[in-house]
């Protein structure tokens, strides 16, 4: 029976034999990860992009100005021949979902952007909840084409924050005895939120001790609707198995009889809402 050498010199040198290699096999992958990646990207600038598809960009930006214009001038007009009766407006909830962009080439005009940046939906396949009112689904109609909108059940709502509720934390660096080194500065982390004290460390003040109050005071559009809101990130979803429908996307670009397709492209670009968000949802969730 062969009896193993237990020399610590021996030993010693094995396992720095072991970690030298394997701090080497590390080395070695991530160099193939950044020369793959430099690969790509060499490829994606080489390649050929075709005049039709360049033509069909610019066809969409110009189409997608007209209709931000249209929509503008028509809110300018209803803001000038009417009074301010927003407070009087019912307030419903609804759960907004960011879609891809209908065309690859398009840019998305400022003020849109603008505005899915104020809603935290500038990555695709995120949503929101929002309280809205008449004004606010205007404001909504300038986003149209990337959003899906609709009121979620209360079940749908506690299965987002069941599977998806999301938060930024603050990670404080660990206290080193060495007084003399750097100490490293708080970083941001993301969360999952899966524990009531996280909720009642965050809302004790205004008692609120459980995401089950999360749930209650979103669906009821309490006064801390935006407290909750502005707290939680937007859920990310998974996207649908069978791609977005054709309400989610402009109506494609003919060129025969370009006129008319202008006209009816920038009027009839408005913002739907769906009847079951929540089967929208599930596909997602």
């Amino acid at each position: 029976m062969a009896v193993l050498n237990s020399n610590p010199e021996i030993l010693l040198k094995k396992r720095k034999n072991a970690d030298r290699k394997r701090l080497e096999k590390q080395e070695e992958i991530a160099n193939k990860i950044k020369k793959s990646k430099q690969l790509k990207l060499k490829q994606k600038q080489k390649n050929f992009k075709r005049a039709e598809t360049l033509l069909s960009n610019q066809k969409s930006n110009e189409l997608e100005k007209k209709r931000i214009n249209k929509i503008n001038q028509k809110l300018k007009k209803e803001a000038s021949s009417l009074k301010d009766t927003s407070a009087d407006d019912e307030y419903k909830l609804l759960f907004v979902i960011r879609i891809p962009n209908h065309t690859k080439g398009l840019k998305i005009p400022k003020k849109a952007y603008q505005i899915l940046q104020v809603l935290k939906l500038t990555e695709s396949n995120t949503g929101v909840f929002v309280k809205a009112n008449q004004q606010t689904i205007q404001l909504l109609g300038l986003i149209a084409p990337y959003i899906i909108i609709g009121q979620p059940s209360l079940s749908s709502i506690r299965k987002l924050f069941q599977k998806r509720a999301r938060i930024t934390t603050i990670e404080e660096p660990e206290e080193e005895e060495d007084s003399t080194t750097q100490q490293e500065e708080p970083k941001e982390k993301i969360i999952k939120l899966d524990n009531n004290q996280l909720v009642e460390d965050k809302f004790e003040k205004i008692g609120l001790i459980c995401i089950e109050d999360l749930i209650h005071e979103i669906t009821t559009l309490s006064d801390n609707f935006l407290k909750i809101t502005n707290w939680l990130l937007p859920f990310k979803l998974n996207p649908p198995i069978n791609g977005w429908g054709p309400q989610s996307k402009l109506a494609r670009l003919i060129y025969d009889n370009e006129n008319k397709v202008e006209i009816s492209l920038a009027q009839d670009f408005k913002l739907k809402e769906i009847d079951d968000i929540d089967s929208v949802i599930d596909q997602q969730n």
